[in-house]
């Protein structure tokens, strides 16, 4: 049984059946999740589908006759900007990569000949990326210094109240830049009793997941 009961949506383009009927199969047969998953022969044909319906994730081959795997998530990226996009390639070419991060954001880029549990397992950890991304409540900041105000005033409502969930809370951020996040995370050094949990980096956002305890709390670390 899939880990999430959650049947995802998944797209295939790949031009060559062999290899496209091998991906669906893959796919089919992962314990980590549950998905509805369609394919396309080429490019255009994948772009018409993801025009008429909005896929949790699309896994395209580079080379397509039409449009390339690079050109397809790049207006995968402007119809659809929170589907997932992986980009599969046999072609060792630092080109290929640049490209597909910087015009097409690609999330993951995966080489051939690949491997099946690795590429299910990271195909699950965007989908659930995606998942949280879309669920969780981020604070609304518009810069680090507002953050850690934000941190402060939020320790102090818990200071007010030492039985809530144990004194314990749970704050997400996100930032534009790793510069900001770096200037964040050395803020947060001289505030007592928070730390980061976790950090993740999501169509180029960073998302950041803070733990706190009212500053009276003895300290944690």
């Amino acid at each position: 049984m899939p880990e999430n009961d959650k049947d995802y949506k998944i797209l295939i383009a790949e031009d060559e059946n062999t290899v496209r009927r091998s991906l669906k199969m893959t796919l089919e047969r992962a314990k980590e999740f549950s998905a509805e998953i369609e394919t396309a022969s080429d490019g255009q044909e994948a772009l018409e589908k993801v025009e008429e319906k909005d896929y949790d994730l699309v896994l395209s081959d580079h080379k397509m006759p039409g449009l390339t795997g690079v050109e397809l998530l790049k207006k995968v990226k402007q119809i659809r900007p929170n589907t997932i996009r992986i980009l599969i390639t046999g072609y060792r070419d630092l080109s290929i990569a640049k490209e597909a991060i910087n015009e097409a954001s690609v999330h993951e880029y995966i080489e051939k000949p690949w491997d099946n549990d690795e590429l299910r397992f990271t195909i699950y950890q965007n989908l659930r990326r995606k998942e949280q991304r879309e669920t969780e409540d981020i604070e609304d900041v518009d810069n680090v210094e507002e953050a850690v105000k934000t941190i402060e005033g939020y320790q102090e409502e818990l200071s007010k109240s030492p039985g809530k969930s144990s004194g314990k809370e749970i704050l997400v951020f996100e930032f534009d830049t790793g510069q900001e996040f770096n200037k964040f995370s050395f803020k947060l050094k001289n505030v007592k009793n928070a730390k980061i949990e976790d950090v993740d980096i999501f169509e180029n956002k960073y998302i950041i997941r803070i733990s706190l305890f009212p500053e009276s709390y003895g300290t944690i670390k």
